[in-house]
């Protein structure tokens, strides 16, 4: 049975996602584990949807009772690690359990109060709001059903909701939706609306590609997907990439596929199913997407049929020596080409048409140099250099880096924003003419078409009298100075009382290194200070006595040039 079809006869129940009892998976499955919250699952994302720079690795449940709910153990074991930052998961926990798997909770308000007063006993002696911990075996056992943390917003989250992963024995993630350790209301097919053609031909003996066309398709709500084209141009050699997308019952969010299969006159060409993700592969989304028209997309994915030379994740269905997922038209100018799309709920859309060689198009090749995705190039320009290492590339390219101006700005230009990097390229800049008292504040930014810079951090190397960067993404790039400080506002005027069970906070911004290190003292001692990211709050929880008392703050914020800020005040609690 196919990745594909052995889903289909799942029947699904009901209009929310619960625990089923079951004996699909003896001691991993819906038997063993309960729902991590006391009121009916509602999805707000699915294992394996695309996110940026990687997949997805559990379910995003939505805050149906909202933020301060119940968040239950959803199995026997004890807590094996407590994180919070400000970014990631923010506040999150690790609960190992018997049968060798893990289950992960993020994004939460709070720990039960025993977890939390030791994470804050930590954060104490470590000086720090971030925190890695990882408490002894047996510190802190936990029960099937006990509440273990209340749900939250924390770290980068796009709103209240409770982020949920098992983990398997190696730590990969499970496909909890697919594997119907629990099982969700759907019974709507994944809905294609375009397929994209591409051309394959080499320049120098280095292949590049070419999209010939894009063609509209129409999904219907019997799972048949009908392209405006029946018959469409093709090249001698090429591959096909589907724009797609899926939604649940409730069809308010958007989820990501689970498996895909092409066949070419009947016979297997492609294929993938996401059943376990692996964190140390997961950027090579990157690859498995069509990047440069899945940076457009809104809300569907736009996926590849083509499986790149430097590709390493694990979940496709054919070896790579079978089928990387191209089409051959040389010997047999017509082919069949049916594609099935299924979701993890095991609903199905399928797409028939057929390919037919065209007039080959007027391919102009790339111009620039070639780069091996296995052994990289460097660039040697005026004044700077980019370094582009072995494995950095997913599939050999046609590239010039160039010195250019970008609305006045000098930039080195190396490729372009649709490139995307699996190592990090090398990028650095000559500027022995820097004043000596400024080579600690210069950075490097990304400049686009308008002008508009963005940090991508980096600094000066005395060793080399360069300024140098490590980036993920080809664009353009200038070295520019930071010498402006955080800016501090308070939310309550200094002198004022604070009311009960409110917090002291302030907002920090910085205009272009970012926020790096801020610490608070109260009456001459260090005291815990919380960062959220995306509202920019810094805040403290007074710690009050019996009686109001006047106490003297002053909080230090730095960016990442060392520049500071520093705000005194006082405040009554």
């Amino acid at each position: 049975m196919t990745p594909i079809t052995r889903h289909i006869v799942s029947l699904v129940l009901g209009a929310s996602l619960l625990a089923i009892p079951g004996k699909t998976f003896g001691q991993k499955g819906a038997e063993y584990y309960r729902s991590p919250v006391g009121f009916p699952i509602v999805l707000a994302g699915n294992v394996g949807e695309i996110r940026s720079n990687h997949f997805h690795t559990g379910i995003d449940i939505k805050a149906l009772q909202g933020i301060g709910s119940p968040v239950y153990a959803a199995a026997d074991g004890y807590v094996v690690r407590v994180g919070i930052s400000p970014v990631g998961y923010g506040h999150v926990l690790y609960v190992a359990h018997p049968n060798g798997e893990t289950s992960v909770y993020g994004h939460l308000l709070s720990f039960s109060p025993k977890i939390a007063r030791w994470v804050r006993e930590q954060q104490s002696a470590k000086r720090s709001f971030r925190v890695d911990l990882y408490p002894e075996k047996g510190q802190f056992p936990v029960k099937q059903g006990e509440r273990i943390a209340s749900l939250g917003n924390t770290g980068s989250s796009a709103g209240p909701h409770l982020h949920f992963e098992i983990r398997d024995t190696k730590g990969r993630p499970r496909n909890l939706i697919a594997e119907k350790v629990y099982q969700v209301a759907d019974h709507i097919p994944p809905v294609v609306s375009r397929i994209f053609v591409y051309d394959i031909d080499s320049s120098n003996g280095v292949p590049y590609r070419i999209l010939r066309k894009s063609i509209a398709v129409e999904t219907r709500a019997d799972g048949t997907a009908i392209p405006k084209d029946s018959v469409i141009s093709f090249g001698r050699r090429g591959y096909l990439a589907y724009e797609v997308i899926d939604y649940k019952d409730e069809k308010n969010n958007t989820m990501g596929l689970y498996a895909l299969e092409q066949r070419v006159d009947g016979e297997p060409n492609f294929q993938f199913s996401i059943d376990r993700l692996d964190f140390a592969t997961s950027s090579y989304v990157n690859t498995f997407v069509d990047y440069s028209k899945n940076r457009l997309a809104k809300r569907t994915s736009v996926l590849r049929a083509y499986i790149s030379p430097n590709n390493r994740l694990a979940f496709y269905g054919l070896p790579r020596d079978v089928s990387d997922g191209t089409i051959d038209l040389s010997m047999k100018p017509i082919r069949q080409i049916e594609t099935i799309f299924t979701d993890d709920a095991g609903n199905r859309t399928t797409l028939k048409f057929r390919i037919k060689r065209g007039a080959d198009p007027s391919m102009v090749p790339p111009k620039g140099e070639p780069v091996s995705w296995s052994t990289g190039r460097t660039f040697h320009l005026q004044d700077a250099t980019v370094q582009i290492p072995g494995g950095a590339l997913y599939e050999s390219m046609i590239m010039q880096a160039t010195r250019d101006t970008v609305n006045g700005i000098p930039v080195v230009r190396v490729g372009n924003e649709d490139i995307p990097l699996q190592k990090a390229a090398n990028v650095r800049f000559s500027v022995e003419s820097l004043p000596v008292s400024l080579r600690s504040k210069a950075m490097i930014v990304s400049v686009d078409e308008n002008g508009q810079t963005k940090n991508m951090g980096g600094g000066w190397e005395a060793r080399l009298n360069q300024v140098a960067v490590s980036v993920k993404q080809l664009g353009c790039y200038a070295v520019t100075i930071d010498t402006v400080p955080p800016n501090i506002q308070a939310l309550y005027a200094s002198g004022e009382q604070i009311p009960a069970k409110q917090r002291v906070q302030w907002t920090a911004t910085d205009n272009l290194s970012g926020i790096a290190h801020s610490t608070l003292t109260v009456d001459g001692k260090w005291a815990h200070l919380s960062w959220d990211l995306k509202s920019r709050t810094l805040a403290h929880t007074p710690v009050r006595g019996k009686t109001p008392k006047k106490h003297r703050l002053v909080l230090t914020v730095i960016d990442g040039k060392g520049n500071t800020q520093t705000w005194k005040g006082s405040y009554t609690w």
